[in-house]
This record gives structure tokens, C-alpha cells and sequence, in this order.
């Protein structure tokens, strides 16, 4: 897991670990700092451990253990201060769609450009609540 630098960092998980540095690196070459994780649990690890510094997550909706589920509570925990950017191949349903909703959240559905991914990171830098 990298570091985080305060208050901007973008949270990527995501068990396919080509995606995972692709993602990383479209995000590092646009000046953000990156902090990956390869499963869910690694993924409430980091935002446990860096509350304040994580800005926006983006997340794989089915990686293990239990899928972003237990990650998106993890992050209502921070009280609304991180941003959710939920990413898969298939729709969203049910519970899923609605936890995403209830936070604002973003659906991406793969495989979505760079540049579309870039616009959900902006787009939720600029909502946070102050």
C-alpha cells in the first residue's frame, strides 16, 4: 500500500491487479496520490488508517472477500468526507445501487476510458461537503 498525502489521495481497490496498476498510474500521471489495495479488506484497512488523507475511493464492486459492500460502510463512517467511485462490468442492483446512491456515489461501467475515470475523481473532489 502506498502513503497518502493529506486530504487529496484517491483510493483505488480492485482485485485484477493489471487493472489495478493501470488505474494507479492514470491517476498518478494526473497528479494525484494513490493509495491501492488488492481486496476489500485491505481497502477498509486504508481508510481506517487514513481517514483524513483519502479524498475519493474508487472501487471494484465484486472484489473479495464480500465485494464494496463492507468498503462503502467503512467509508459512511468517515461521515460523508470520501467520495465513492463504484466500478464493474455487470449493473448494479439491489442493496449495492442503493448504499451507492445513499452516498452520492459514482458508477463507472467497465471498460470505461481514462478520461472518464479522471471526470468521476474530479466530479467528486468537487462535491465534498467542506
Amino acid at each position: 500500500m502506498d502513503s497518502a498525502a493529506p486530504g487529496r489521495s484517491v483510493l483505488v481497490a480492485d482485485d485484477e491487479p493489471r487493472l489495478l496498476r493501470l488505474l494507479e498510474r492514470v491517476l498518478e500521471r494526473a497528479g494525484y496520490p494513490v493509495v491501492t489495495a488488492r481486496d476489500g479488506e485491505q481497502a477498509i484497512r486504508a481508510i481506517d488508517a487514513h481517514p483524513r488523507e483519502i479524498a475519493v475511493a474508487v472501487l471494484d464492486g465484486a472484489m473479495p472477500p464480500e465485494g464494496a459492500g463492507p468498503v462503502l460502510e467503512a467509508i459512511a463512517r468517515c461521515n460523508g468526507r470520501v467520495g465513492v467511485i463504484l466500478t464493474s462490468g455487470e449493473a448494479l442492483e439491489g442493496s449495492l445501487r442503493e448504499r451507492l446512491r445513499a452516498q452520492r456515489g459514482i458508477f463507472l461501467h467497465k471498460p470505461f476510458p481514462p478520461r472518464e475515470l479522471l471526470r468521476a475523481v474530479q466530479a467528486s473532489l468537487t462535491s465534498e461537503a467542506p
